[in-house]
């Protein structure tokens, strides 16, 4: 049994510059019922996006005294607070990242998850890797929404953070690549940190262009889409 499953529909409902037409609840409720559906045999879905401003909280975010008082700091930002399925901690991006859901059916979703989790990063570094990016499987001391499957930029700065969420007949993974630098961001990152009393190194924050500056969104793309399509195809 390939961990991946499948097979799954390429999103269209975005803009041809893959700029998101929704909002960050949105975004989250299109997952949530893609997900759902799998049960009643409905498509799974692959969707590369730029998204809107979002604070996307954890559902273990929720639970903590200070979750309230976060999440009307970031909406204060101009970063839309809303509550993740996946697990991990607080993520927070703009227009400068580029957003990855792939939800997926799967008769044992809970089955083969850690190979599920190092075989998506894994596609998400190699296509970084094409493209010049010296991209690396590892989670940084500091970084934000820590895990060992996030992915560094040289061994320095958290590029891309990613998350899993198992349900009833499959899956969703999901990935945020940070592309150009964000002050706003970081900015939010830091004093959400703060306020959740959780830990935050701000030397781990970057992005792709700290690394390779004439890298377009268009083209990171395109390069993210055959290989991670190719995951669910079992090739």
């Amino acid at each position: 049994m390939q961990p991946f499953g499948g097979p799954v529909v390429f999103y269209d409902g975005d803009a041809e510059d893959g700029l998101s037409t929704t909002t960050a609840h949105e975004d989250m409720d299109l997952v949530r019922r893609t997900l759902l559906g799998l049960g009643d045999g409905g498509d799974g879905m692959l969707r590369i996006y730029r998204p809107v401003p979002t604070a996307a909280f954890s559902p273990r975010d929720t639970t903590m005294q200070s979750y309230a008082t976060a999440a009307e700091a970031m909406r204060k930002r101009g970063f839309e607070p809303v509550e993740r399925r996946a697990g991990g901690q607080l993520a927070i991006y703009d227009r400068n990242a580029l957003v990855i859901d792939l939800v997926a059916a799967h008769p044992e979703p809970r089955v083969q998850f850690r190979d599920r989790f190092e075989g998506f990063a894994s596609a998400i570094a190699a296509s970084l890797a094409s493209l010049s990016v010296d991209a690396r499987v590892g989670c940084l001391p500091g970084e934000y929404c820590p895990g060992d499957f996030s992915v560094n930029g040289a061994g320095r700065i958290k590029l891309v953070g990613v998350a899993q969420r198992i349900g009833r007949r499959g899956y969703h993974l999901g990935a945020v690549i940070s592309v150009s630098p964000s002050e706003p961001a970081m900015a939010a990152v830091a004093e959400a940190y703060q306020i959740l009393g959780m830990l935050f190194d701000p030397a781990t924050f970057g992005a792709i262009a700290d690394l390779v500056p004439d890298l377009d969104f268009a083209a990171l793309r395109e390069s993210m889409h055959a290989p991670i399509n190719g995951l669910v195809a079992g090739e």
